[in-house]
């Protein structure tokens, strides 16, 4: 396929460029899923080539694969709705008139992050999230919030009992993604290592990156998993199927209805949305992507250890949008 070319020749570049030291990727169509490991985790003692038992942290891609697909479940089951109010589940929240929906779309008038996160622990920031100040009316005005899909985990926590076991349970282990979860007990050499922090030292071996997540226990729903490019690659074939996977149902079919139905600053529910078209995607902090088209059936995972040794380095960041547009603008 044409299209896959371009995309392993441009990563390739991106190597040879030194904008990052190594990528897994791979392209999901109908025939199959073809998978590609190029370059190493790193320099020095990381300078191991990548092969399909590497581990990556998947910072924001948490938020769809993780929190967004099971809170699709419970919309689903009605267990919760769009409407509910978040104070419904979680009381000590400041503001009633924020509803799951607006944390889905980022329009809650939550701010984006936490100031001043290097001076807290657990209980300040759990105090910080249910208090902060509003930036907006809710539902007028587009944030990309952390704080939204925090909320978010905290509420399928208080349906569920515990977000991991719920995440494990009712996404992960009906796709068989054993290597994906929270707080992965595995080998060390297997995880590819994210920043080297002057406090915290080099990240690797199932320590998330996210300074909030990591205050969280590292389980939270805006970060925190970690996976492989196999497992997300059948996380993308069951997306491309609407909500089926070898025989099992995932979702139901009319949360692909939602996700069309939703176009508000290029967002529809939990997911981005490419140019108004049934084209998904997300990214995270530490470089992977994610995208899917229902229309073309393809779909495409990127790993890639961006803030490795430093998140200073944000060329990639660039990088993956013209990834993104060779995905998507394909012939």
């Amino acid at each position: 396929m044409r299209m896959l070319k371009k995309i392993e020749e441009y990563i390739d570049k991106c190597i040879e460029a030194g904008d990052i030291y190594g990528a897994s990727f791979s392209l999901i169509t109908p025939q199959g899923i073809n998978q590609y490991y190029h370059g190493t985790q790193g320099q020095d003692e990381f300078a191991i080539g990548l092969d399909p038992a590497m581990i990556y942290d998947l910072a924001s891609v948490t938020k769809v694969v993780g929190t967004t697909t099971r809170i699709f479940q419970l919309l689903s089951d009605h267990t919760i709705h769009l409407t509910d109010s978040v104070a419904r589940f979680l009381p000590g929240f400041t503001h009633p008139e924020i509803t799951i929906q607006n944390l889905l779309l980022h329009n809650s008038g939550l701010p984006a992050d936490i100031d001043h996160l290097d001076k807290m622990q657990r209980e300040d920031l759990i105090k910080a999230v249910y208090d902060a100040p509003l930036i907006a009316t809710p539902g007028t005005t587009y944030v990309y919030s952390d704080l939204g899909f925090i909320l978010l985990g905290w509420i399928i926590r208080a349906v569920d009992g515990s977000l991991a076991r719920s995440i494990q349970d009712h996404v992960l282990y009906p796709l068989a993604m054993t290597n994906t979860g929270y707080n992965l007990n595995r080998p060390k050499v297997r995880f590819v290592p994210t920043e080297f922090d002057s406090l915290r030292g080099q990240i690797q071996g199932g320590q998330v990156h996210d300074y909030k997540a990591f205050l969280l226990n590292g389980e939270s729903g805006h970060a925190g998993l970690f996976s492989t490019l196999t497992d997300l690659s059948v996380f993308v074939e069951m997306m491309l199927n609407f909500g089926e996977y070898q025989g099992k149902r995932v979702l139901d079919e009319n949360v692909f209805d939602w996700l069309g139905e939703y176009d508000e600053h290029g967002r529809t529910l939990g997911w981005e949305r490419h140019n108004g078209q049934h084209q998904y995607f997300h990214t995270g902090f530490t470089g992977p992507a994610i995208a899917f088209d229902l229309d073309r059936q393809v779909g495409l995972v990127v790993l890639t250890n961006r803030v490795y040794p430093t998140s200073d380095n944000q060329v990639w960041n660039q990088d993956r949008q013209h990834v993104f547009d060779l995905f998507f603008e394909a012939d």
